[in-house]
């Protein structure tokens, strides 16, 4: 079995090289219970620090129990955006949050992010696990431990965010993915 992965228009992405202050993590995805909506909240409870949320509000009532569960999350739900709308809003963030209950098949999400600059925090379960480097890209934390993400948002000062693009430049562009179909064709 051969995997070719996954590309993007890096061109796209616009890098920021530091965050929006004050700072505020993101998070990308579906709402719902799956994706770990109730981690992030939780998360933005213990650490004090706002969080956006971008995606399609696919379980209202999941989000009325994460905001009910956690009364101290600062969470706001962004909407939906396109591609160029959500390039631009995301690179402000501190970092990603993606803290999925199941196993992410790829991770568009993360090379999104990491493409704009913005490192990645996220469960050590599937694509995420193989797209972010831990300590370089963002950080991977064990499944469903909100305090190893609660910590790992201390650390971010350690992410270099031009690390982070240069690891999409290099491995999930379009021309990295057009190399990797062209060698799996030889």
């Amino acid at each position: 079995l051969h995997v070719v992965g996954n590309g993007i228009a890096v061109e796209r992405y616009d890098v920021h090289v530091t965050p929006d202050e004050p700072g505020h993590l993101g998070f990308i995805g579906r709402i719902s219970p799956e994706k770990g909506i109730d981690d992030v909240f939780a998360v933005s409870a213990a650490t004090g620090v706002p969080v956006k949320a971008w995606g399609l509000m696919q379980d209202e009532q999941c989000w009325l129990d994460a905001l009910a569960a956690h009364p101290g999350a600062q969470v706001t739900y962004e909407g939906f955006l396109t591609t160029d709308e959500l390039q631009a809003a995301i690179g402000g963030c501190r970092a990603i949050l993606m803290t999925p209950k199941w196993v992410e098949a790829f991770g568009n999400v993360a090379i999104e992010a990491m493409a704009c600059g913005v490192p990645v925090i996220a469960y050590r379960r599937g694509g995420p696990g193989e797209i972010v480097i831990d300590g370089e890209t963002g950080f991977l934390v064990d499944p469903d431990d909100v305090d190893g993400v609660v910590a790992a948002v201390g650390r971010l000062r350690e992410i270099d965010r031009l690390v982070c693009r240069q690891r999409v430049d290099e491995q999930y562009s379009t021309d990295a993915l057009a190399h990797r179909i062209d060698a799996w064709l030889d």
